[in-house]
């Protein structure tokens, strides 16, 4: 079977390697799609904090078919179109007692600590395939992974309906996280320097969006609560430059999740957090979300189609990968097929 794989920053390969053969407790998928996404983009960079070299196996947002499985208590059987977790945990710790199976204390990234899943065939644990509709594409299906991202978040910022949401990065992740607080009855407010990400935003139905280039985010946000503040934050972007200046940006009271992965340690003002009674949530990964995105994509409750910006093959993959780094506006989300 052909395999992506990434030996090292700014060099994939395409190999040939074995199939995997079926073993208990796991299923052989015949793999359909895969997205790219920005954790690909930084692991191709050598800048992805979390990235393990060499992988057999690039990506973690896969969609496919199941070719081979054994008895199970899932009811999946060969055949079964499937959406899979990448986030393998180890079952064993106290965060998987806890079923914080996201926070595992030995968790294996699929893509990122492990094997990934631009392959065309890919061997994954039974418990983390999710069946996915007969009318949901694959395209569409392909974007349930990042979905989960944004819910994870806003369950972590603890949303709730009424509340405004100030939302930092206008990338996929910070559009599903958009999407997510929409679903949840809230009402994002979406930042971000890139005017043509803000636009196309506000074209689908993100009801506040605000360009910081030039600052004047406190005001702004001050403007769009009559002087509150917002409740909840969202933080998609890692940067210091927000980080630094979060409890700025939220009421007395608020909870800030935090999505982007910084590259450095940040200084943050602990005093300012503790006057206002700021809970900080970390959102890593995303726990137990994957049937809720699969059924709100499948009712269109976020517009799937806006989302892709590019179909490639897997030969494409590095050369896309060099134009997002050279031109992250011009792309949302790209989808490998297989």
């Amino acid at each position: 079977m052909k395999v992506l794989c990434i030996e090292k920053p700014e060099k994939l390969e395409i190999k040939d390697l074995p199939k995997p053969e079926l073993v208990p407790g796991q299923a052989v998928i015949k793999m359909e799609m895969c997205g790219i996404c920005g954790s690909d983009v930084t692991a191709y960079r050598g800048v992805n904090p979390t990235m393990k070299y060499p992988i057999n196996g690039l990506g973690h947002e896969g969609v496919g078919i199941i070719e081979a499985i054994g008895e199970n208590d899932k009811g999946l059987k060969v055949g079964d179109r499937v959406a899979l977790e990448p986030y393998v945990p180890c079952n064993k710790c106290h965060m998987c007692a806890e079923e914080r199976f996201n926070n595992c204390a030995d968790i294996h990234v699929c893509g990122v600590h492990k094997d990934g899943m631009m392959a065309e065939y890919f061997l994954h644990p039974v418990q983390l395939l999710y069946k996915l509709p007969d009318d949901l594409t694959f395209k569409h299906a392909a974007l349930v992974e990042p979905f989960t991202i944004g819910l994870h978040a806003a369950t972590r910022a603890r949303v709730k309906s009424g509340e405004k949401v100030v939302i930092f990065g206008a990338g996929v992740i910070g559009l599903m996280a958009a999407y997510a607080c929409i679903n949840y009855g809230a009402f994002p407010i979406l930042i971000d320097v890139i005017q043509e990400r803000l636009d196309y935003a506000k074209e689908r139905g993100i009801p506040y969006i605000f360009n910081s280039k030039e600052g004047g985010i406190e005001e702004y946000l001050k403007e769009v609560t009559e002087g509150k503040l917002p409740e909840a934050m969202i933080d998609c972007t890692g940067a210091p430059v927000i980080l630094e200046q979060m409890h700025n940006y939220v009421c007395h009271g608020a909870r800030i999740a935090l999505v982007g992965w910084p590259h450095n340690p940040v200084a943050i003002n602990t005093v300012r957090l503790m006057q206002k009674e700021i809970d900080i949530c970390p959102s890593r990964n995303s726990n137990k979300k994957f049937p809720e995105a699969i059924k709100l994509i499948h009712e269109n409750k976020i517009p799937t189609d806006a989302f892709i910006t590019k179909m490639i093959r897997l030969d494409e993959v590095e050369t896309t990968i060099q134009d997002m780094i050279k031109k992250p506006s011009d792309y949302l989300k790209v989808i490998v097929e297989i």
